[in-house]
């Protein structure tokens, strides 16, 4: 089992790389995914990160900015807790949905191009094989149904809260 240090590691480059955020922004988001609606507060993440305060900072405000963190206070306490929002993985789903209903469109008219050109086709040698893009138009349309359901499933409990 990976130690906390190394899954945030892990999850900070998976999330630097497709999110397009900054190795310390992804580093701070991915140790807030980790750590969970406890919260971590702007000491423990200077010391988790070990990067300045002011670095922090900068990213803390960044990713409050485009809705990925949040934070709530605690009666009594002066700090602020942060925690992911779930409205940016909600984003992010969304993002991947209309990627797939993009992709989907263009495999339709390359199906319609190829299809037509088959129709064309003097020689057998001549026709594109369509078994590909069937499969992966088949694909995203699981795909796009499990992350739908997935969605609808965390919006009803959002709602609830």
């Amino acid at each position: 089992m990976p130690t906390k240090n190394v899954l945030i590691e892990k999850l900070g480059v998976h999330l630097e790389h497709t999110q397009s955020l900054a190795p310390v922004a992804s580093r701070v988001l991915a140790t807030l995914i980790i750590t969970g609606q406890k919260g971590t507060t702007f000491e423990e993440l200077v010391t988790e990160i070990c990067a300045s305060k002011s670095t922090i900072s900068t990213h803390l405000t960044y990713l409050q900015t485009i809705k990925r963190v949040d934070y709530f206070t605690k009666h009594g306490d002066r700090k602020k807790y942060f925690i992911p929002t779930k409205c940016g993985l909600l984003e992010r789903m969304e993002e991947m949905l209309e990627c797939w209903k993009d992709e989907k469109q263009l495999h339709l008219d390359i199906i319609k191009y190829k299809s037509k050109r088959n129709e064309e086709a003097q020689n057998e040698s001549d026709t594109f094989d369509l078994e590909f893009h069937n499969d992966y138009l088949s694909f995203l349309e699981h795909a796009e149904s499990s992350i739908s359901r997935l969605k609808d499933k965390l919006n009803d409990k959002i709602n609830k809260e």
